[in-house]
């Protein structure tokens, strides 16, 4: 994997997307595709595995975060710039976090989007702001639903049914998979 720098890194580097509204996901879908295929022509590898979710917020994309403070495993706090962004202002928005060498789970994601915009983990029911959960599609379906029933613990009211992306950049968004084998929508 290159870093900002051009250089090799050996430390992962994650990303999520900002929608403004549910009704913009399949432009999202489709435009990521696109910038995805664009940026590696080659199959996506790693770039698949990375995309963690979709946070869908008008506030969000209308303020994009610079860098979010994600929890740490041992209490403290860390802080993750965003170093890179694309897509349509206003509509949806890829970002990339810089490379880190912690993993970055879901769950500490949507910790740094709710504190980000200010919000409370104890109110994420009664939030307009939502999160799909997004899995590479060669994830096996257990580890899948395990994770989307530990978020939907967490942040209840919050997350949606998860999305899977394809190596081919391909995003399969909850309701609208193909594969009815591989449709994951909660315990």
């Amino acid at each position: 994997m290159v870093n900002g720098d051009g250089n090799m890194s050996s430390q992962p580097r994650y990303a999520f997307l900002l929608v403004r509204r549910t009704e913009d996901l399949s432009s999202a879908a489709e435009g990521l595709a696109a910038y995805l295929s664009f940026r590696s022509p080659r199959p996506l590898g790693g770039d698949c595995s990375a995309i963690q979710g979709i946070w869908i917020d008008e506030d969000g994309v209308a303020n994009l975060p610079s860098a979010l403070v994600m929890p740490d495993p041992e209490g403290a706090r860390r802080t993750v710039r965003i170093l890179e962004t694309t897509g349509i202002n206003g509509i949806w928005m890829l970002c990339w976090l810089e490379a880190v060498p912690r993993a970055i789970s879901r769950s500490d994601l949507v910790a740094a989007l709710l504190a980000y915009l200010g919000h409370e983990e104890a109110e994420t029911a009664r939030l307009a702001a939502r999160f799909i959960p997004v899995f590479p599609g060669d994830l096996t379906d257990a580890a899948a639903v395990d994770e989307l029933r530990a978020l939907e613990w967490r942040y209840s009211g919050l997350v949606l049914p998860s999305a899977y992306l394809d190596r081919d950049a391909t995003l399969h968004l909850p309701g609208v998979r193909t594969d009815p084998k591989r449709a994951v929508t909660g315990p």
